[in-house]
């Protein structure tokens, strides 16, 4: 018994650091999500935890999201070109948004609180034209996007893809980001486009 301790522990060892291994779509997740936080003298008044859905993160997205419904290839198939569709028009943006005061967490430009836009290198830029407020009681949303805690709103921020004279917003290389300011803190995250 003795004499295969070693070779059954190595076994065991190597399957658990398999299951605990970060799956393709985690590692997608963690390439395209950024952080910030903002602080009033030793008090976080905001915490901004965005993933921007470029097509390598939209095609991790689709196989992940495959996975959790057992989509058909067909069904599968179908999700990847309407993905696609969107992806033609919109940059998309996903954003975990936590403020220190309830009344504050409103990214809905309307409001009047957050000024939103990206920004790229060249001073163009896009304010969204849709602001959805996701509804995170749902499990799906916490499995797709990990880093969303029990105090933050969801959000889906689409945005323009192209300026209003045709010039992309952000061209491949070139950085973009995501500004969120207002009276109460101000953020910035920056991705650079594939």
């Amino acid at each position: 018994m003795g004499a295969h301790r070693g070779p059954l522990l190595a076994v065991f060892a190597a399957l658990t650091l398999g299951a605990c291994a970060t799956s393709p779509y985690r590692e997608s997740v963690d390439a395209w999500t950024r952080k910030s936080s903002a602080y009033d003298q030793f008090d976080v008044t905001t915490l901004v935890t965005a993933t921007l859905g470029v097509e390598p993160f939209r095609k991790a997205y689709a196989d992940e999201y495959a996975r959790l419904f057992a989509l058909t290839p067909e069904q599968k198939v179908s999700l990847q070109e309407t993905l696609g569709e969107e992806d033609r028009r919109a940059l998309v943006v996903i954003v975990a948004f936590y403020t220190a005061q309830t009344a504050w967490n409103d990214l809905n430009p309307a409001r009047g609180i957050w000024e939103v836009r990206l920004e790229s290198p060249r001073g163009d830029t896009a304010q969204p034209y849709s602001v959805t407020r996701i509804d995170k009681r749902n499990p799906t949303w916490k499995a797709l996007f990990p880093y969303l805690e029990a105090h933050d709103t969801l959000y889906e921020l689409r945005f323009e893809r192209n300026l209003p004279d045709g010039r992309p917003l952000a061209r491949s290389g070139e950085d973009l980001e995501l500004v969120i300011a207002g009276a109460p803190a101000r953020t910035r995250l920056r991705w650079t486009i594939p």
